[in-house]
């Protein structure tokens, strides 16, 4: 291979987790002769990106590509055991971290939520589990069936961006995904830069109408989630809206609503799509357009999409590792990694280079709708897509094969403009 000095794309790409590391995070060491910190972070985002089959797969891969002088072997024990270590952990999860705050940051001016006024200031985070196969030797439970690791993301809805939560389950223990979620959620708060109080967009697994009243009673947060059908509601009275303001099209009804014990904002909405009757309920306040409740909701969805790319474009649907530890750092690496890509397009849409084939395919999709089956709400979005394969097979290569950055700029913006 030809040495050059010019930038290389994976120089760029990890750069900024790489300044991180060396200025501000307090858990860094670099032992002489082992595994470096700084190789550590770089090769657990290469391994979330390459997509091998085990862990085992990609050492092969650092070491084949040994011929070719792009990377060092690396011992099997070293990189295993650096997925049991406590500070490990500690150190990805601070660089995770502080890097998602420094994201948050620079995709300020891309706001996707930006049409909606009274959302500016507050944060909203879209939340679901996500369940992946168990590691090779990972205990079974009491009648001998395998457990699958399952852990919570949130999902920013302003920037698209993704965290890690907690582990819910695994390694032989079952738990329901929403106690875990009330346990450790209160963590999301520390460093949020949006000073009102939290919108969380959950599914009905999140529902328990008395926590979150007083959650919203506390000024800790709120949230919007579906009716289960067992709830029975008693009808106080409806709340006024305005049924000319095309955010709203489709809202049949806006009231007050008392389940049990407690009482809850409730929407039904008819997709004017599909004409699928929906029924939210909220702690929302008023000043919040029961419109732009139910778009939130569906808004959920996009945490399935960022899934659907780490399983079938990833290839990440199997745990790297037995316990906590090595879950919840492959999980903070899965979240990095969609980050990182997430702010390369940025950069790339700000030199001049968006994602054109899409944009191009979600406006004829709008066109191509009846004005009957329009949804206004839904065209105030900034677009924001899910990663392609395209996109990441070509940054997947240019780190693969170190492409200096010129070279690789004119590659990106072909295969952001059109389909092979």
């Amino acid at each position: 291979m030809k040495l050059t000095s010019e930038p290389r794309v994976d120089d760029y790409f990890m750069e900024l987790a790489n300044d991180l590391l060396r200025n501000y995070i307090r858990q860094r060491r670099d032992p002489t002769g082992g595994l470096t910190d700084e190789r550590f972070i770089r090769l657990g985002i290469t391994r979330a990106l390459e997509g091998d089959e085990s862990g085992r797969a990609f050492l092969q891969a650092l070491a084949d590509r040994l011929e070719a002088g792009l990377d060092p072997t690396l011992a099997r024990s070293t990189w295993f055991d650096a997925f049991q270590s406590a500070r490990r952990l500690a150190l990805v999860t601070e660089v995770a971290t502080t890097s998602y705050r420094r994201f948050e940051r620079e995709l300020a001016g891309r706001d996707w939520l930006a049409g909606f006024a009274e959302l500016k200031d507050l944060p909203v985070w879209a939340v679901d589990g996500h369940q992946i196969e168990h590691a090779c030797h990972a205990p079974r439970d009491g009648k001998g069936e395998a457990v699958a690791s399952g852990l919570t993301y949130g999902l920013c809805l302003h920037t698209v961006l993704l965290r890690p939560l907690a582990r819910f389950q695994g390694d032989g223990q079952r738990r329901h995904e929403w106690p875990v979620f009330k346990e450790h959620w209160q963590r999301w708060l520390v460093g949020e830069p949006r000073a009102g109080m939290p919108i969380v967009v959950a599914d009905p697994a999140y529902i328990d109408g008395q926590y979150w009243v007083l959650q919203k009673i506390g000024k800790q947060a709120m949230v919007i989630t579906r009716e289960k059908d067992n709830m029975k509601p008693t009808i106080y009275g409806p709340n006024g809206f305005d049924r000319h303001d095309p955010v709203n099209l489709g809202v049949q009804a806006d009231e007050l609503a008392g389940y049990s014990s407690f009482m809850l904002r409730r929407i039904r909405y008819v997709d004017p799509a599909s004409g699928e009757v929906f029924v939210f309920v909220t702690t929302c306040p008023a000043a919040i357009r029961p419109g732009l409740i139910a778009l939130l909701y569906f808004l959920r969805w996009k945490t399935e999409k960022v899934y659907d790319v780490f399983k079938n474009k990833l290839k990440a649907r199997k745990a790297w590792g037995v316990g906590d530890t090595s879950a919840v750092m492959q999980a903070h690496f899965m979240a990095l990694l969609h980050n990182l890509l997430t702010v390369l397009l940025a950069r790339l849409e700000g030199i001049g280079c968006p994602e054109q084939k899409i944009l191009d395919l979600a406006a004829a999709r709008v066109t191509a709708r009846p004005p009957s089956q329009r949804v206004p709400a839904q065209e105030m979005l900034r677009h924001a897509h899910a990663l392609t394969c395209q996109f990441i097979r070509l940054v997947r290569h240019c780190l693969r094969y170190k492409t200096p950055l010129p070279l690789a700029l004119p590659i990106f913006q072909a295969r952001l403009l059109r389909y092979l």
